[in-house]
């Protein structure tokens, strides 16, 4: 059995009433909906630890300003798409390159003011 660590966190309750519905729903405990949410954060963050050569795609929310960053980025940037849904402007970006690379890439785009997510598809120790 894989050794358990017990640490506090503080949480608004608004939130820690969600969670709390979600649970419920879900039938299982807070404790295993909170491992699984940092267990995805970390996941999908990763490429900030370690250099390595990775591919994944970019979700972006509020992307209409971003065009420039396409460009600058184009050798990790393998494609590219825009959509609007109602007045909401998102775009998928797929990268393949260095995790350096697309870390920058994403802090360039959360400096923006766009709410994003990496999404990793592999992960290659070159």
């Amino acid at each position: 059995m894989t050794e358990k660590r017990r640490f506090g966190i503080s949480i608004p309750s608004e939130l820690a009433d969600k969670l709390d519905k979600l649970s419920e729903k879900l039938g299982c405990d807070r404790s295993r909906i909170v491992r699984m949410a940092i267990e995805n954060i970390v996941h999908d963050h990763l490429y900030y630890l370690v250099k390595h050569r990775c591919r994944g795609i970019i979700v972006v929310k509020g992307s209409k300003d971003i065009l420039d960053l396409i460009e600058k980025y184009r050798d990790l940037v393998i494609a590219y798409n825009h959509y609007h849904l109602a007045d909401t402007c998102i775009a998928t970006i797929i990268v393949d390159g260095l995790s350096t690379d697309i870390t920058r890439l994403h802090r360039e785009i959360l400096g923006r003011g766009c709410s994003s997510r990496y999404i990793p598809l592999d992960y290659r120790s070159d």
